[in-house]
């Protein structure tokens, strides 16, 4: 009985932590459309979302990884991803792209928050291609919000694509539900030793 409640724990523990891919593909693609705060349940400030066909030949074409959507930074601002419930999530990585042509180098930089305390940053910033994205991987745990910042800002945009994270839930009593049904099965076990 041991193994099975043991068993049980580590299921529920896997389930309550998995990673989930954003992808953009659910919302309009009109680039003028802001992404709603809530969005997936994330915050996201100063980012929207565009479809492939919507330039073509440019780094938003080549910026969708999958689907036909990748979001991208309004007026080419600094960029807040913040979650939208309490507790903390894991920023894995995303594709990033240049999204247009130009003389300069396109370059990023992360910033990754706890509580409004510096938690994580990048000690240089990460050239970026207009032809074709690249996989950032950051592997960040424990963080609230993610700023992502331009090397030239009003000048440099970028297209983001499959979002990757994992969200860890706050520390909450455990819903009622749960609560009887452990209790149901604890209950099960000490009958079971009776007999």
């Amino acid at each position: 009985m041991k193994k099975i409640m043991l068993g049980f724990y580590l299921l529920l523990c896997t389930s309550l932590a998995s990673a989930a891919v954003i992808d953009f593909d659910d919302l309009s693609g009109n680039p003028f459309d802001a992404i709603a705060d809530g969005y997936q349940g994330f915050n996201w400030t100063t980012l929207g979302s565009s479809s492939n066909s919507e330039f073509p030949g440019s780094g938003y074409e080549a910026g969708v990884v999958s689907g036909s959507n990748a979001a991208f930074n309004f007026f080419a601002s600094d960029v807040s991803i913040s979650l939208a419930s309490e507790g903390s999530f894991d920023f894995i990585g995303a594709f990033f792209t240049a999204a247009w042509f130009g003389g300069y180098f396109h370059e990023i930089s992360f910033e990754g928050w706890l509580d409004g305390v510096l938690v994580y940053s990048l000690d240089s910033a990460i050239a970026l291609a207009n032809d074709s994205p690249t996989w950032i991987q950051l592997d960040w745990s424990g963080i609230d919000q993610l700023n992502i910042y331009s090397n030239l800002a009003g000048w440099d945009q970028w297209v983001m694509d499959d979002f990757t994270v994992t969200v860890n839930a706050a520390s909450v009593p455990e819903s009622s539900g749960l609560v009887l049904m452990l209790m149901g099965l604890i209950g099960m076990s000490l009958l079971r030793r009776r007999v």
